[in-house]
């Protein structure tokens, strides 16, 4: 079985948490607040990550797909199987149309969306078809580029003129009504997407390692996320940054320093490229995992080339713009906590159960 090593999976979380987080405002209606709600999520996310990190515990060495029969049964297991495979679809196409728009309307205004994603599409299928190790490998080597130019951008912005940290006072300045208004959204984006992970931790060589890889993976990421946050406010201040389309752009659009460091404007398109490009890889690649299981395959090679190739149409027939992605992404509600926490707490639940009463 194609497997992968623990700096690999701590890459693949990495690269999927930053993913298009750092192109937002997280928990921006909490205003100047929204970095408390970045931390305050990110403790709550703790247990999320506990179960999603405790069920392969039970079976180190099955997928999901074995893990649902066991614990459920074919005749449960299969729908559920179903509804995660739709989840991630979705999520793919949201990503996917997402970093296109975004690549075009900063690096190649005058090429068309479905030119754009074919292209990108052409390079993620070549890799996923090769296995889960070579796109692991690929992040493996991208990362300390993408750590190198989040921090550097995130630095200069600190030291330019703009950074102003009155921006962020006062703290709980409108109580903390939008703090906990806001909570829901950001557990779920981006923390709450690590279930896709359950489909990929079987591939782990040192599966002892799943949960620490994954805890610290998920720290950093957030240490990322909240310096992210604090720079966003702090240089286009709150009301701005609310209403900024892609805030990452704006503030480096905003770096001036000596007339030395001036647009830098690619810094933003490179992260864009790699936040945007890894998720939606991982997430198409954990609806092609699932297709293949619940059609009772061994291989997802031709799952991999056929929804590929659909994908660019899909995500453009699903969205009419930037601003319908957006919202639609807010859609989902109890759908899409059903399938991130209500689920797996109560697959977990009857692992337990299960395997108490066979003892």
């Amino acid at each position: 079985m194609r497997q992968i090593s623990n700096i690999q999976l701590f890459s693949l979380i990495v690269a999927f948490e930053i993913g298009s987080t750092t192109l937002f405002a997280l928990g921006i209606g909490a205003k100047q607040d929204a970095w408390i709600v970045v931390l305050v999520s990110f403790i709550l996310s703790f247990f999320l990550l506990w179960v999603y990190t405790q069920i392969p515990k039970y079976y180190p060495n099955q997928n999901f797909a074995e893990i649902l029969n066991d614990c459920l049964g074919v005749i449960l297991a299969k729908p559920l199987l179903f509804l995660y495979c739709m989840y991630f679809l979705s999520q793919a196409t949201h990503n996917f149309y997402e970093f296109g728009v975004l690549i075009k309307m900063t690096a190649l205004p005058e090429t068309p969306l479905l030119v754009i994603l074919y292209v990108f599409i052409m390079v993620m299928v070549y890799m996923l078809h090769k296995g889960i190790e070579v796109i692991a490998r690929s992040i493996e080597i991208f990362l300390p580029y993408l750590f190198f130019l989040l921090l550097a951008a995130y630095f200069l912005n600190m030291i330019s003129g703009e950074f102003q940290l009155v921006n962020l006072l006062p703290i709980l300045g409108n109580g903390y009504q939008p703090i906990l208004k806001e909570l829901p959204k950001v557990v779920a984006f981006p923390f709450g997407e690590m279930v896709v992970f359950l489909t990929i931790y079987h591939y782990l060589k040192k599966k002892e390692y799943i949960r620490k890889i994954t805890f610290i993976a998920v720290t950093v990421s957030t240490f990322l996320l909240l310096i992210a946050q604090i720079v966003f406010i702090a240089v286009l201040g709150p009301e701005l940054t609310a209403s900024s389309e892609i805030p990452l752009l704006e503030t480096t659009l905003s770096i001036h320093i000596a007339m030395i460091f001036t647009n830098l404007d690619i810094i933003g398109v490179f992260i864009m490229f790699i936040g945007g490009y890894y998720k939606t890889a991982i997430h198409f690649y954990g609806f092609t995992l699932l297709f293949t299981w619940l059609m009772n395959k061994s291989n997802s090679k031709w799952v991999i080339i056929i929804f590929g190739l659909a994908l660019p149409f899909l995500s453009v027939l699903r969205f009419e713009s930037l601003d319908d992605q957006r919202w639609k992404g807010m859609e989902g509600g109890i759908y899409s906590i059903l399938l991130y926490a209500l689920l797996p707490i109560l697959i977990l639940l009857i692992i337990k159960v299960k395997k108490k009463h066979n003892q």
